[in-house]
């Protein structure tokens, strides 16, 4: 076989070349007491598994060493390696870089001849870092990477993924077969890399008048603006020209900052049609975050995808104290020879105090682990396993303050972290301590801790962050034990691409109405964005149902979940249903950020969803609203397609769609025939009809499909036939099963 243009080709591991993951979901909730779903490490990273969840499944002993090759796996890998070439195939694979080792022993006791492996959580950049044409997935999250960087990915549907026939470069394929027979058939063509491809249209960018509109008002990375580019208008602007803002956000649909831009109430008041704030970075203090919420706008960052960065400045701030680089840097460029005044002072047997042991606390611990310190943390969110896989000791806050010789924070903004190093804390410090802060500018009371540096109560300071932001003026300033930075932990090169990546991609991805991994006033999603956005649609129309049921607005909406499902999951499925009931109850725009603040301040009681964990062959869930009227409406999912297949308890035998007519009546004869007369009279076609009944001669309900709109005097009409009760017309999306 001749060679594809010597492309390269990245192939997923786990469920591509490994068996249906389920059993590592399986594995997982029986030791941590979760609730995964069974899909959760097809993309792990990307449903947000915890780090030690992850750990765990991928260590030497973990269940995915017992997972078993997918069947034609092998055969698969090696025709690869035929059609380019050894030095142009490689795994790639999301799973933490400590499971290298297991993985490559079972490649090798599996039978898979020998090919690289590497390990990366953003696929995208390591692939194209490789120089990648094309990718083998059944992650729908890491196709879309894939496509939106340019590189053609070939996604396994056998595990019910909905074609993207919008997408070009994502090629829908049912197995690891049908891929080997395109790439035979791409070399067969002379070897064009456009083969494959050739009956596809070339990838476009929007950038009509209709496409979403982007304020970014922050510099950000290019990788960042050219993802954002490939599906909107851009408009950059000066965050800090507050005028420049609220012009130029009036008619944007999101907005990208970093922390220079003030996210005001007033900022949002100015952008009636923004649904996303999206924060290219992690912190979110500069972002009014109840206001954006009560607008209905979504606030993204990117957290982790900085860890590094301020995690490596932290060490490098700590190491320039203790080296008293600063100081030996500016006097020997002074032309002074200053050997004698310099004392610095060595890590090793020393002990670091980490507050917050999140992403970049982990960062600075593993680190400073390596220069044989000891290390302490406080952190209560954190479990205990997770400080014994990273050979931390947990110890109380006090205790931590009371034995350090440095201390470094790692928190966010909160009123429970607000100065947690202040005058009186500072007393419990460790005589000739070092403070590091690198989080969040108030999480330090910088008036209390210049007065202990210049006192020698604490040696040395490094602080990289302040409470107003830029910062001109500050105590700490000028004071010879202190290096302050601009706030640049977070802004290496790699960082500023990393969290690019994140916000390119989940800026549009929220802009197409996908809960997204990363918002900040929305649930966590355990689904993935594509399959969670097919659910809430359905959702969102049985909510539109529901307020065509109880045109008035009602005292109470409570939802019930029927069978075994994720309580993210619902509450992002009553967020979409309660979202549309509300934008037709009230005539303005409701999403599901503000659907319970709108609800509350309207007095219409909104219940937690209630679980009832019973045996089901599928998840339901069904919505009451309670009004003058009560009704329900019930939505059915296989967890791929989901349904209205219930209306006031009345079973349909196929799922609402289309142009709906629904009508409550007695079961009598007659029913069916004057509705027909009076639709034909108005010169309406039925398309299809549905009766349900509880008993013969009681309740009944009648949904009608029709070709054309009703017209208010035919509703009205069928209302006064005598033989209806009740009539009710609503236009519903397409049925997206089979």
């Amino acid at each position: 076989m001749s060679s594809p243009a010597r492309d390269r080709i990245a192939i997923d591991l786990d469920g591509v070349l490994t068996e249906h993951p389920a059993p590592l979901a399986a594995a997982a909730n029986q030791r941590f007491k979760l609730d995964l779903p069974e899909r959760a490490f097809i993309d792990s990273a990307g449903l947000n598994v915890p780090l030690e969840v992850r750990e765990w499944v991928y260590s030497d002993d973990g269940p995915a060493a017992r997972l078993r090759p997918s069947a034609t796996a092998r055969d698969f890998v090696s025709g690869m390696i035929e059609a380019f070439g050894a030095e142009h195939v490689m795994i790639l694979t999301a799973r933490p870089e400590g499971a290298s080792g297991m993985t490559r022993d079972w490649l090798k006791r599996n039978g898979f001849p020998e090919v690289h492996a590497v390990f990366a959580d953003d696929k995208l950049t390591a692939a194209r870092a490789r120089g990648c044409r094309y990718a083998v997935e059944d992650s729908e999250r890491h196709a879309l990477n894939y496509a939106a960087g340019g590189i053609t990915c070939f996604l396994i549907d056998d595990l019910h993924h909905p074609h993207r026939a919008d997408d070009p470069r994502i090629v829908p394929v049912s197995g690891l077969p049908e891929i080997a027979a395109r790439i035979r058939l791409m070399a067969a063509t002379t070897g064009r890399r456009e083969a494959i491809t050739a009956s596809l249209p070339p990838v476009e960018i929007s950038t009509g008048e209709h496409a979403p509109l982007i304020v970014i008002s922050d510099a950000i990375h290019e990788v960042a603006r050219e993802q954002l580019a490939a599906a909107a208008r851009l408009v950059d602007v000066d965050g800090t020209d507050i005028d420049a803002l609220l012009a130029a956000i009036s008619e944007a649909d999101a907005l990208v900052v970093r922390s220079e831009t003030e996210v005001t109430q007033e900022v949002l008041a100015a952008a009636r049609r923004l649904k996303v704030v999206a924060r290219a970075g992690v912190g979110v203090d500069n972002i009014d975050l109840d206001a954006a919420t009560r607008a209905g706008v979504v606030v993204l960052n990117a957290p982790g995808a900085n860890a590094t960065s301020a995690g490596e400045h932290t060490v490098a701030v700590l190491l320039a104290l203790t080296r008293q680089i600063p100081f030996a840097n500016a006097s020997t460029h002074a032309g002074q020879w200053q050997r004698k005044q310099i004392k610095p002072i060595d890590l090793r047997g020393r002990t670091v105090g980490i507050v917050g042991l999140g992403r970049v606390g982990t960062v600075v611990a593993k680190r400073l682990a390596a220069f044989e310190m000891r290390v302490i943390a406080y952190d209560p969110l954190v479990l205990p396993a997770r400080f014994e896989e990273l050979g931390v000791e947990s110890v109380s806050l006090e205790t931590l303050l009371l034995s350090s010789d440095v201390v470094s924070f790692h928190v966010p903004s909160t009123s429970e972290t607000r100065h947690m190093l202040n005058s009186a804390t500072i007393e419990q410090l460790k005589p000739g301590a070092i403070v590091l802060n690198m989080a969040r500018g108030d999480v330090v009371d910088q008036d209390a801790l210049a007065i202990a540096l210049r006192s020698g109560r604490i040696a040395a300071a490094g602080v990289d962050v302040f409470t107003q932001e830029p910062c001109h003026e500050s105590p700490l300033f000028g004071l010879p034990n202190v290096v302050v930075t601009p706030h640049t932990a977070g802004s290496s090169y790699e960082a500023l691409e990393a969290v690019g990546r994140v916000i390119g991609a989940s800026t549009v991805a929220a802009l197409r109405g996908e809960a997204v991994p990363n918002a900040v006033n929305l649930p966590q999603a355990t689904l993935d964005g594509p399959a969670l956005r097919r659910l809430t649609t359905v959702a969102g129309a049985a909510g539109h149902l529901l307020s065509v049921l109880v045109p008035e607005i009602p005292h109470r909406v409570r939802l019930t979940v029927h069978g075994q499902v994720a309580a993210d999951v619902a509450e992002h499925v009553l967020g979409a249903a309660l979202s549309t009931s509300l934008q037709r109850w009230l005539g303005r725009r409701v999403t599901a950020v503000n659907a319970r603040v709108v609800a509350l301040d309207i007095g219409v009681q909104v219940d937690s969803p209630t679980h009832d964990d019973a045996d089901a062959s599928l998840p339901q869930f069904e919505f009451e609203v309670r009004g003058t009227s009560t009704h329900t409406v019930t939505v059915t999912w296989d967890r791929v397609h989901a349904g209205i297949v219930a209306v006031d308890r009345f079973s349909l035998e196929r799922p609402l769609a289309g142009e709906v007519l629904i009508t409550h009546h007695r079961d009598q004869p007659g029913v069916i025939g004057t509705l027909g007369m009076i639709l034909s009279r108005y010169g309406v076609n039925i398309a299809g009809m549905q009766v349900s009944r509880y008993a013969p001669h009681r309740e009944a309900m009648m949904v009608t499909n029709v070709d054309e709109a009703i017209p208010a005097e035919a509703l009205e009409e069928i209302r006064l036939s005598g033989v209806i009760e009740d009539a009710f017309v609503v236009t519903l999306p397409p049925f997206d099963g089979d």
